[in-house]
């Protein structure tokens, strides 16, 4: 039993070290949903991000 136990947490340390950043990931996230928006947005006032968080 001892053996699987190091075997799964060497598995997931061996997973962890391979895996994207969190920052890049969410970079990559903002960058494509930037490029499918495209131009001619705006940016919301602070009253209207409060209405979406239905805080009036």
């Amino acid at each position: 039993m001892t053996e699987a136990v190091i075997e799964a947490l060497e598995s997931e340390l061996q997973r962890e070290r391979e895996r994207v950043p969190l920052a890049e990931r969410l970079a990559a996230i903002s960058n494509d949903l930037k490029a499918k928006a495209g131009s001619g947005g705006r940016d919301l006032t602070k009253d209207e991000i409060d209405e979406m968080w239905g805080h009036s």
